[in-house]
């Protein structure tokens, strides 16, 4: 063999050598996640129904009396003060029926002074025995039945005033009129004719359908001790409007809760009465209603992304860490670096409650400490070696059900305690 060739054969088996040396596997080292420990705080659970809006009062304006309409002194769709003219119908015909009333009743007051002294001169001559008794009753009934006429002729005059003062048609309360329904010149009849409409505006109305289990929850509550009812003390709710979703930033509160349940919805109905000084709030609009149910409770809160689904059952997944181990190094792969945990990656079944801002409440399952992974749930399984990084962005969850109730606090510290609410079945 030449020189050249063995030169060929070393190099060959150089770069057999060196490519078995690049295809040796490398072992990885555990994945690093981030995680969160649950934030403690109060909670009220609470139920949303849907619901609509309706005026607290609605008025269908009707004339009193029949007659030809002269004047309109409102523009369609404008706002009203209670007493403010409407309408006038022509009242001509009814100050003629005024008139004549009045005169008819002096007309009688006069003739009832003529019969006072014959009365009187009567009087004086059956005493002296001039007269018999039959001509002193009669003047005695003469004057009797003017007094009665009198009375007759007052009552006939207020019909008439009031007749008369009908012409004119005023708003019966302040709110918000309707467009008219018939133009000046044309004849209306007395409580027939409608003219227009008036709704009230503030407060408003808010009338939503309870189901059944909530409605028995909270009433089982209350007969425990638990809730207050509506009678103790009132109910507070919140709406919200289609286009103010997911906020509810009307408050009001529970005013009525119906006598049955609806046998074909297997609901009742509740209303709620929500102030609306700035006239957000028209009737027939669609709402969203908050009701609590139950009164305030400790709870745990998660990010929601922190939850996962395993064949139906909502679970977390855990960091569990021996003693020591924030400072013991791995097996194989980086190290964990200051401020990072080493442990196992294990999974735990939980409850969860409701949502608040992006954090899910968690009724158990949890303790208070424990390290939830956030970040890099796809990379782990249950019993693998993991490094955890605490989340830097760990907010607290904004309470939006009830700005009365204590808020959320960071860290797992005890918020005060409270008052029960109360509620309203």
């Amino acid at each position: 063999m030449n020189g050249r060739a063995a030169v060929v054969i070393v190099g060959i088996l150089g770069l057999a050598a060196g490519c078995r040396q690049a295809a040796a596997p490398v072992k990885p080292g555990p994945p690093r996640v981030e995680y969160m420990t649950p934030l403690a705080g109060r909670i009220t659970d609470f139920a949303e129904f849907p619901g609509q809006t309706d005026a607290r009062i609605t008025v269908q304006i009707r004339s009193r009396v029949s007659g030809y309409i002269t004047k309109v002194y409102f523009k369609d769709g404008s706002r009203v003060e209670e007493g403010n003219l409407l309408f006038e119908i022509d009242p001509r015909p009814y100050k003629a029926e005024f008139d004549r009333a009045q005169g008819n009743l002096e007309q009688i007051q006069a003739h009832k002074k003529r019969l006072e002294h014959e009365y009187q001169r009567a009087k004086t001559l059956y005493a002296q025995r001039s007269i018999s008794l039959e001509d002193y009753e009669r003047y005695e009934s003469d004057l009797r039945e003017t007094e009665a006429n009198i009375e007759v002729a007052k009552a006939n005059l207020e019909v008439a005033r009031l007749n008369l003062e009908w012409t004119e048609i005023r708003a019966p309360e302040t709110g918000l009129l309707s467009r008219r329904l018939v133009d000046p010149g044309n004849l209306i009849r007395a409580d027939d004719t409608i003219l227009t409409s008036i709704v009230t505006q503030d407060p408003m109305y808010v009338y939503f359908d309870v189901d059944e289990q909530s409605m028995l929850r909270v009433r089982r509550l209350i007969r425990d001790g638990k809730v207050k009812a509506r009678s103790e003390k009132e109910v507070p709710v919140l709406v919200g409007l289609s286009d103010e979703a997911p906020g509810f930033p009307h408050e009001g509160t529970v005013d009525f809760t119906d006598n049955r349940v609806d046998v074909n919805s297997g609901t009742l109905r509740f209303r709620a009465t929500v102030a609306n000084p700035k006239g957000i709030l028209t009737p027939g609009l669609f709402a969203r209603v908050r009701l609590p149910i139950g009164d305030p409770h400790p709870t745990l809160f998660v990010r929601e992304d922190a939850i996962t689904t395993d064949q139906g059952r909502k679970i977390v997944y855990i960091i569990e860490t021996d003693k020591g181990s924030e400072t013991k190094p791995s097996p194989a792969g980086p190290k964990p670096a200051p401020g990072e945990v080493a442990g196992t990656a294990e999974t735990r079944e939980v409850k969860v409650g409701a949502l608040r801002d992006g954090y899910r409440a968690i009724e158990s399952g949890l303790a208070p400490g424990e390290r939830i992974v956030v970040t890099g749930l796809q990379r782990i399984r249950p019993g693998v070696p993991v490094i955890g990084k605490a989340r830097e962005s760990n907010a607290p969850p904004k309470d939006v059900a009830f700005r009365a109730q204590g808020t959320v606090l960071p860290g797992g510290g005890s918020p005060p305690e409270e008052s029960p609410r109360t509620a309203s079945p």
